[in-house]
């Protein structure tokens, strides 16, 4: 799976597409996630499906982690653990609040960032794919403006074609994870303009 950071390194944003609890999937995204780590970039997750907790645990050692970005309103959900900030926003279709919290995350910092988005799928649970668009347009030029890259998670299962397509348009670069049946993700890219 490593082999999958280096065919993206370079891009801003990468769509994730796989199944949620998926292994692959998550094997994915931890090379994503340690892309990076040698030079001192730190990691953000943004949830909407695991605990903070979870995804602290499935961090690589060598990767430090700005913070963690919790959606919706779980009583478990701590503010900090082991020193890692961890911000909610309790109502899980406030974008405006999710934005705000992420729009601090991106500018707290003076290492590079990655960010972890889990998942596109979810959130399309509480606003229309059109409103996750426009916010995730918006994301994306911030992350532009940051020198701050993001993959964000999609489960294309739970998705028609048009909107998995519309998803990817956001994106620099799209990982298929076991769409083939093969182990390794089919990675598409487009040309990154400088």
């Amino acid at each position: 799976m490593t082999g999958v950071a280096e065919v993206v390194d370079g891009v801003t944003t990468t769509l994730l597409c796989g199944a949620s609890l998926g292994g692959e999937t998550r094997e994915c995204c931890e090379a994503l996630l340690r892309a990076g780590a040698d030079d001192g970039r730190e990691v953000l997750w943004v949830t909407y499906t695991r605990p903070p907790a979870d995804c602290l645990a499935s961090v690589p050692d060598d990767v430090s982690v700005r913070g963690v970005l919790a959606v919706g309103d779980a009583p478990h959900w701590e503010t900090s653990i082991d020193g890692v900030d961890v911000e909610v926003v309790a109502t899980p279709g406030d974008i405006t609040a999710l934005g705000i919290k992420l729009s601090r995350f991106l500018s707290g910092g003076d290492d590079d960032l990655t960010v972890c988005f889990d998942s596109v799928t979810a959130m399309c649970q509480y606003v229309e794919p059109e409103t996750a668009y426009g916010f995730l347009h918006t994301i994306a030029v911030q992350l532009y403006a940051a020198d701050a890259t993001a993959h964000f998670h999609i489960d294309p299962a739970a998705h028609d074609a048009s909107t998995v397509d519309l998803f990817a348009s956001l994106c620099d670069a799209v990982v298929n994870v076991g769409d083939d049946g093969d182990d390794d993700p089919a990675v598409r890219t487009r040309p990154v303009l400088d």
